[in-house]
């Protein structure tokens, strides 16, 4: 019976046959001595890294086409030939007698590239490279010193060379965030790669020996001048690319001590650079981009803004001061500081101001483009000029800029100061965005009050529904759940959803007594969770029971004669009310408005005048009732006041 032709063991024989596995065997010798070669001498002929690449590449496709042809051509005596067909060869093999095979050519090939094989290959398996280990799995920035150049033609000065590294290196050791490489290893890289440290290093140079102890980053520079006058220019470049990524240039006297001063000025900016490159990796993606010169700043500056994010303002204001203390111009620190006293409470509102101008009178430090967000603050708090808020918000829209503070910060503005909920919704929209392209939704929890409240001003309730669920699920702990569940009851009774509104506020109410909440406090919250949904009879129910628990509630007795008034239901009972606040509160602003309101309304229009302007007058020296939004809601009500007036008169 025949053989078969596509017996496993026949192929193998005639594989062997056609010499496919010695052209194998002398291709993979040939393509590693090349690749070998083009590692150690291209870098010195000054060519570009990817040429290596490129040899590269042309071997891998070389090689299926080496074992092509040698599958269909033989290397003879008599040259190239066709390979004969297996039956051919097989009947030649039976009429020749077997003579003794003697040393080819390709033995002698095979031989060379055996023995140049071996030699290029004794290092790397039996002598361990001394810098393999030197690795960085601990998110350092791995750095290394190139001797300096003694470019002044002064020989006295070839100690700059070395010691100038010398002192960056040990300037520089001291950083956590660094992973130094040591003089003693630097050296014996550029020894054993036959290179002379007193001789100029050439970039690809440079970049070899950072390659070779494992340094993503280089430092190189040069001595420059004569006479006394001299220059240290200092270059921190990529290894990968190339690319110079920091550079500088200090002028002082290298003959003199003074040389120490300008060693750890240089050092000190280097390392501020890198420090801060390393903690930009750790900081949230919103505040990455701080603008300042200073690492320990920044440490500061992002322990604040971590604060800032679980809503505690003033430990925030603290690190975010010691911030501004190490670097003065750190503009960004100025302004948050500002942004956290807003957000703890009316009476802060002051700090805020002063703060707010701190950071404007800085704002040349920052890119155009934030430079919008501190004039946008400044409308808002200093000059207090709408049209300018609007200005500056329609800019900050067009900027480009990814910062979902920043973004952030336009909701809030377009829903408190210039009434345009349409547009926070938008700029709160931008926020989802943002967070879903980063992977995730922002842990922030101010945001989903403000995105909801907007919503809720827009009318657009379900979807506001969603949001304040959202909430819930990012913040579910007791203190956050307390403050989404009162948003969600009032989300509810404003689409008419009773039973669901009551299930809201059942577990409002819970997590109000696990708290310790008093009685009187609860029912005080109920009846702001009805005024909100605009049902004043029943907020008038809860906040007479705040009143009765607690007579000297001074809230509970402001807004149970707010809503007598708004509501129209006794406005009269609302005024004795609040004259009895009054009384004990002469400069509260919202009593003067709400009293001016009823005295509109009971038809007592120079009264409620004179009131209403006392109003709009402690609001402005206050500042912050026209940040709230309630200094138009004063001036609206002055106008119109003054046009029934006009007409009461005509």
């Amino acid at each position: 019976m025949p053989e078969k032709s596509n017996n496993p063991f026949q192929f193998w024989k005639e594989l062997k046959r056609r010499k496919v596995f010695r052209i194998i065997a002398m291709y993979a010798a040939t393509a590693f001595i090349i690749m070998e070669a083009g590692d150690i001498m291209l870098p010195r002929l000054g060519l570009p890294d990817w040429t290596v690449t490129f040899i590269i590449v042309l071997l891998i496709i070389g090689f299926p086409i080496s074992i092509i042809l040698s599958w269909i051509f033989d290397l003879t005596p008599e040259g190239v030939v066709k390979t004969e067909p297996a039956k051919l060869a097989k009947k030649k093999e039976i009429v020749l007698s077997p003579a003794k095979r003697k040393p080819g050519v390709s033995d002698l090939i095979i031989a060379v590239l055996i023995v140049t094989v071996g030699i290029l290959a004794y290092p790397k398996i039996f002598n361990k490279d001394k810098f393999e280990d030197i690795r960085d799995t601990d998110g350092r920035i791995s750095v290394a010193v190139m001797p300096f150049e003694n470019q002044t033609g002064d020989t006295t000065l070839n100690w700059f060379q070395r010691g100038m590294s010398s002192l960056i290196v040990n300037g520089l050791g001291s950083s956590t965030e660094l992973a130094v490489r040591d003089d003693h290893t630097m050296y014996e890289v550029i020894e054993s790669m036959g290179q002379v440290f007193t001789a100029g290093f050439s970039p690809s140079q440079a970049k070899e020996v950072a390659k070779n102890v494992r340094a993503e980053t280089y430092i190189s520079g040069s001595c420059q001048g004569r006479d006394g006058k001299y220059w240290i220019l200092a270059n921190l470049v990529e290894t990968e690319s190339g690319d110079i990524i920091w550079t500088n240039k200090i002028e002082g006297d290298l003959k003199s001590s003074e040389y120490l001063d300008l060693a750890d000025s240089l050092c000190n900016e280097i390392k501020n650079f890198l420090e801060i490159k390393v903690l930009e990796q750790e900081a949230d993606y919103d505040f990455r981009e701080a603008y300042t010169n200073s690492a320990e700043a920044y440490r500061y500056f992002i322990e604040g803004m971590n604060l800032f994010l679980t809503k505690d303002y003033l430990p925030a204001v603290e690190s975010l001061k010691k911030a501004h203390e190490i670097d003065s111009t750190f503009t960004f620190a100025s302004f948050y500081i500002a942004m956290s006293y807003n957000f703890v409470s009316p009476i802060q509102m002051k700090q805020t101001e002063i703060w707010t101008q701190k950071a404007y009178n800085t704002k040349d430090r920052l890119p155009l483009k934030y430079q919008y967000w501190l004039e946008l603050w400044y409308a808002c708090y200093i000059n207090k000029n709408l049209p300018d808020i609007i200005k500056y918000c329609d800019l900050l829209e067009k900027s480009g800029i990814e910062s979902r503070l920043l973004w952030f910060d336009l909701g809030v503005t377009n829903g408190a100061f210039t009434k345009q909920y349409d547009k926070a919704i938008k700029a709160f929209e931008k926020v989802e965005e943002i967070s879903l392209e980063m992977g995730g939704l922002w842990e922030y929890e101010d945001f989903y009050y403000r995105y909801g409240q907007a919503l809720h001003d827009a009318g657009k309730h379900e979807k506001e529904k969603e949001i304040f669920e959202l909430g819930l699920r990012l913040f579910p702990n007791n203190i956050n759940k307390r403050d989404i569940l009162w948003h969600q009851a009032i989300c509810a009774l404003s689409r008419k959803d009773t039973m669901e509104a009551n299930e809201y506020i059942e577990k409002y109410i819970s997590v109000k007594k696990e708290i310790g909440a008093s009685l009187s406090n609860i029912e005080h919250q109920l009846g702001n969770i009805h005024f909100y949904a605009n049902m004043m009879v029943e907020a008038e129910v809860h906040f007479r029971n705040a009143c009765e628990l607690n007579p000297q509630g001074k809230n509970y007795i402001f807004n149970l004669a707010r809503i007598l008034i708004i509501g129209d239901i006794d406005v009269n009972e609302g005024m004795v009310l609040f004259e009895k606040i009054l009384e004990q509160y002469p400069k509260s602003i919202n009593s003067q408005y709400y009293k001016g309101l009823g005295y509109y309304k009971l038809g007592k229009l120079e009264e409620s005048l004179q009131l209403l302007k006392r109003a709009e007058e402690l609001g402005r020296a206050a500042g912050f009732y026209f940040a709230a939004g309630n200094d138009s809601l004063i001036l609206a009500q002055i106008r119109e006041v003054e046009q029934a007036l006009a007409s009461q008169n005509q």
